[in-house]
């Protein structure tokens, strides 16, 4: 019989002589890596963050003319941190100004001065500082952007619930209603709910994939 019947018909065999080429995931001469919170891995460059969802995808790059020039900008302000957050002011003053005339109306969008060069300066300031803040003190959630639509005055106190979002949250719509109504509401996505009903409650929260 050839050695390649015998291995056909010997998976076993097969399978255990893999493993033993493979190794139990030893490292070397130096043993197993450590593992445990004493032994945390080293971190690498910084590749992605979770900051307020839609935000880079409708101030960033949004209206640029290559998807080249789009991903390789969207890249930049992923890997950005707060020291550096600033860079990007001018492209988003700029998405600001196009995005509050998508209803017809300019000088309705949140915080947008009545004229003037820095009309759109006070929500880009806002927007900026990308990160999602949660009110620990709040029992209502469940209203995306409600907490930062309080602090800036456009809600009254209290009604701004306790901040973050919820996965079934339509962030798109209620992203692009703030930035061209100044409403939570009002720019219809045509996007009804998701495909998969997710859980509040429930960790981890997701639906299992389609």
């Amino acid at each position: 019989m050839s050695p390649r019947r015998s291995l056909l018909l010997h998976p076993a065999w097969w399978l255990a002589s893999m493993m033993v080429a493979a190794g139990c995931g030893d490292s070397g001469a130096g043993g197993p890596a450590p593992l445990g919170p004493d032994e945390p891995p080293a971190l690498g460059a910084q590749i992605d963050r979770a900051g307020r969802p839609a935000t880079s995808t409708a101030l960033v790059a949004t209206f640029a003319s290559s998807l080249e020039d789009k991903n390789e900008a969207r890249d930049r302000y992923n890997q950005a941190g707060p020291a550096t957050w600033a860079s990007f002011e001018d492209e988003i003053t700029t998405s600001l100004g196009i995005l509050d005339a998508l209803n017809g109306v300019c000088g309705d969008q949140l915080l947008a001065e009545d004229s003037g060069a820095d009309r759109y300066d006070a929500l880009a300031e806002v927007l900026l500082d990308d990160r999602l803040y949660v009110n620990s003190a709040s029992g209502t959630c469940g209203i995306y952007l409600g907490l930062e639509g309080e602090v800036v005055g456009a809600l009254p106190a209290g009604m701004g619930g306790c901040g973050g979002r919820t996965p079934n949250d339509d962030v798109i719509e209620r992203s692009y209603s703030v930035l061209a109504a100044g409403t939570l509401t009002g720019v219809d996505d045509l996007v009804t709910g998701d495909a998969r009903e997710h859980s509040a409650d429930v960790f981890p929260f997701l639906a299992e994939p389609n």
